[in-house]
């Protein structure tokens, strides 16, 4: 008789759901059947440099440190980040004006901005697009009992040391195997005076907000 410790029912379980989350993002819905997204896991080594990346941001972006120390923290138990992205510009040609230019044509021969968090401006449909991925994956990370929440702090990590590449927008889905859901007490590395301290410092200018992106 062949016996299979939980162990390994949970690591070999994993990488399956894993695979399984991806494909339902893949074929989620897409404006004008356009399959322009670009999709990657992270783990093991690489998945450590974004959470030192994100942890390093803390006088740019105390929300990106938080969730930088957090993912040190969830790496130690099965866990996968599930990183999209997209370049900004649109091929779609509504000229809808969602992006602030008239046309798509216009947005496009727009100078480019770069920050933290994106390079714009970027088309409001490659957007949705990135959205729909997200939450589907994350549906059927729920759907299949994993922890998971979407992020963006840890999708412009990604982006910023190109471990995902040729991209101007991206946004990431982490999922989790853990003993307990991981993604709803990050707090606790936080104490009630620096949440006060770090809230009177980045609000109410409301210029960076509690993310960082354009200085």
């Amino acid at each position: 008789m062949t016996i299979r410790q939980m162990s390994e029912l949970v690591e070999k379980g994993f990488a399956r759901s894993v695979e399984l989350i991806s494909l339902t993002a893949h074929n989620s819905f897409r404006f004008n059947n356009r399959n322009t997204i670009k999709m990657i896991t992270v783990e093991g080594e690489d998945l450590e440099q974004i959470a030192e990346y994100c942890f390093s941001l803390g006088d740019m972006s105390p929300l990106a440190a938080r969730d930088g120390r957090n993912l040190v923290q969830t790496m130690k138990e099965p866990c996968s980040l599930l990183v999209f992205g997209d370049k900004r510009k649109s091929d779609f040609n509504y000229n809808c004006g969602a992006c602030g230019y008239r046309t798509c044509a216009e947005m496009n021969k727009a100078e480019e901005v770069e920050s933290l968090t994106a390079n714009g401006p970027s088309c409001v449909f490659k957007n949705i697009n990135l959205g729909f991925a997200a939450n589907t994956a994350a549906s059927m990370a729920h759907t299949l009992g994993l922890h998971c929440r979407v992020f963006s702090t840890l999708a412009f990590g990604a982006k910023a040391l190109e471990v995902i590449e040729e991209v101007d927008i991206c946004i990431s889905v982490c999922v989790s195997a853990a003993k307990k859901n991981p993604f709803f007490d990050r707090h606790e590395y936080w104490t009630q005076e620096h949440w006060d301290e770090t809230f009177a410092k980045e609000f109410p200018p409301y210029t960076r907000g509690f993310i960082g992106a354009v200085e």
